[in-house]
């Protein structure tokens, strides 16, 4: 009986010493994109471009970048930190829907696939269903760097009633929000408004004219657009005596914000791995005077 009882303990104990000892489930991409299409606040799509375009759902994530685009600075950063799985907002390989067949034996994108893979780097999407859940992920972001939150009068679409200034008054402040940034503008700089609309991106040309075809809005800040499109609408509309003005300030910069915000919210959810934003940048420049 002693000899039993003995034996019993000891079994415990083993199994007790094996389940405090055991490797904890790893974290897989597919579970934190799991994870993600548990917390948007709308459907999941079945057509959508928010899909692999590197690695798969079964490896193990180290760590989570947010970006704007997975460039190959933004993967040789990401990779240093030890975040191996990179959330991008847009493109990886030049087109929307990341077709690579066009691209067969050009050196570029052969060089971003090797370094994919041979670094053990996952690049997934999040485009879509940051866009339509609530709140608009990357609009949230914007908004929260421009410090605009007070002023909205509207969502979707976005509309500010801002204190009056000059449509200089408003480039001023947003280079202080966005110093890399090349602005362009189309319209009176000294034009005096309230009213501006926010259209990021790079949506087209019709949802940013509809926007400055309403009359509670003079002036439509977006990301970028064709210029003999949007463009030359404001500047008829200009020379026809309409009270209307575009700014313009790149389509990074217009989005990235709603990449950073987008690691905070992930960190909501998923405390197993690091998660840091890894800006992409503005990837224009102008020769200085």
């Amino acid at each position: 009986m002693k000899k039993t009882v003995t034996l019993l303990f000891v079994l415990i104990c083993l199994l007790l010493f094996t389940n405090l000892h055991d490797p904890q489930p790893s974290l897989t991409a597919g579970i934190v994109i799991s994870r993600i299409q548990e917390k948007v606040t709308f459907d999941w799509r079945q057509e959508t471009v928010d899909t692999y375009k590197g690695g798969s759902e079964d490896m193990e994530v180290t760590g989570i970048a947010t970006t704007f685009l997975a460039t190959m600075e933004v993967l040789k950063k990401a990779k240093a930190k030890g975040l191996n799985l990179i959330i991008t907002h847009e493109p990886t390989f030049y087109n929307h829907f990341d077709q690579t067949e066009q691209f067969e034996g050009d050196e570029i994108v052969a060089a971003k696939q090797k370094y994919i893979k041979d670094n053990g780097l996952i690049v997934w999407r999040f485009h879509d269903h940051w866009h339509i859940t609530e709140p608009d992920g990357i609009y949230k972001g914007v908004i929260e760097k421009l410090n605009w939150e007070q002023y909205e009068l509207s969502k979707r679409p976005y509309i500010y009633k801002l204190p009056q200034m000059t449509v200089k008054q408003l480039t001023k402040q947003l280079k202080k929000r966005f110093p890399h940034s090349t602005i362009r503008v189309v319209g009176d700089p000294d034009m005096q408004f309230t009213n501006a609309s926010l259209v990021l991106g790079a949506p087209g040309s019709m949802p940013q004219i509809n926007s400055l075809q309403r009359e509670d809005v003079e002036v439509m800040i977006g990301g970028e657009t064709h210029e003999w499109e949007t463009v030359e609408y404001v500047r008829d509309a200009v020379n026809i005596g309409k009270k209307k003005a575009l700014v313009l300030i790149g389509h990074a910069n217009s989005e990235e914000a709603g990449m950073d915000y987008c690691a905070d919210w992930l960190k909501t959810f998923i405390s197993e791995v690091p998660i840091e934003f890894v800006p992409a940048g503005d990837p224009f420049w102008s020769p200085k005077k």
